[in-house]
């Protein structure tokens, strides 16, 4: 809408006048847009109209100002309008509609509530998630005792994304997204558990250092010759590597046969 081009938001849970106010508080002055003939608000409480009905209100008013945007302010709060007899179709009609508009150009945002136990996922009780180009997940998870706000992108149709689960707050100067939450697994679910600290494989070394363990642990037992065919090492770097490894008790040193071999005292990972 800030490009010029007019829109219509359908709400079904609240009235204009609030509507605009909370928008208006969070940095979003669309009661600007409504007075400049770019956007209309219409409130649906259609508990008397099919669905049919009330999708071809939302219609009409999207062709009389040739919106090139249109929200449905919730899919959860349109389909509690309905009179209980009409919600059988509620599928089957936001099918229809969506088609339509979209086929004409018009992009489509709609959110929906899903309630849910925390330990299952669904993106709508709808089951009209493949209409979706994108979809974005927003949901509260607990988090040290807090209850925090989480959002990611779950699809974004013939495009790459962040794959990151991030926090976000809402405040006067609308959403602030925030870290990736990535000490923390399980943040899907709503209850997320602290990621075990990885601790290193060989403490205390260098990776030059490593590959030199994990090629004598291969060995078994070898001499610098040996070791340095195995990694490509100089001899002088192989050498200062081997000593740091006997001074820290991850390798033996020993003398046979006038020869200086060298024997791993760890495994080598995966072994």
């Amino acid at each position: 809408m800030r490009r010029g081009e007019p829109g219509v938001i359908a709400i079904f849970e609240e009235h204009p006048p609030e509507y605009l106010r909370r928008a208006k508080a969070l940095g979003f002055d669309l009661a600007k847009m409504v007075g400049e003939g770019k956007l209309r608000v219409i409130y649906l409480r259609p508990l008397d109209l099919s669905v049919d009905e009330a999708l071809k209100e939302i219609g009409d008013v999207v062709a009389q100002i040739g919106a090139k945007r249109l929200v449905i302010d919730s899919l959860s709060g349109f389909e509690l309008a309905l009179a209980p007899t009409f919600r059988e179709d509620f599928r089957e009609s936001m099918y229809r509609m969506v088609g339509a508009l979209t086929g004409t150009g018009i992009t489509v945002l709609m959110t929906v509530e899903v309630t849910e136990s925390y330990s299952e996922l669904r993106f709508s009780p709808h089951v009209i998630s493949f209409l979706a180009d994108d979809i974005v997940l927003m949901r509260y998870v607990e988090i040290e005792g807090q209850l925090r706000r989480m959002i990611t992108v779950v699809k974004m149709r013939s495009s790459g994304h962040s794959k990151d689960m991030r926090a976000y707050e809402i405040t006067p100067r609308g959403m602030v997204v925030g870290e990736a939450l990535k000490e923390y697994r399980g943040i899907i679910t709503g209850v997320p558990e602290p990621r075990a600290a990885r601790l290193p494989a060989y403490p205390g070394l260098t990776d030059q250092e490593i590959v030199v363990l994990q090629a004598l642990a291969g060995l078994k037992e070898g001499t610098v010759e040996a070791v340095a065919a195995a990694t490509g090492l100089r001899r002088q770097d192989l050498t200062r590597s081997l000593d740091r490894l006997v001074a820290l008790n991850y390798a033996i040193k020993k003398g046979e046969a006038g020869k200086t071999i060298y024997r791993s005292a760890v495994r080598a990972l995966g072994q």
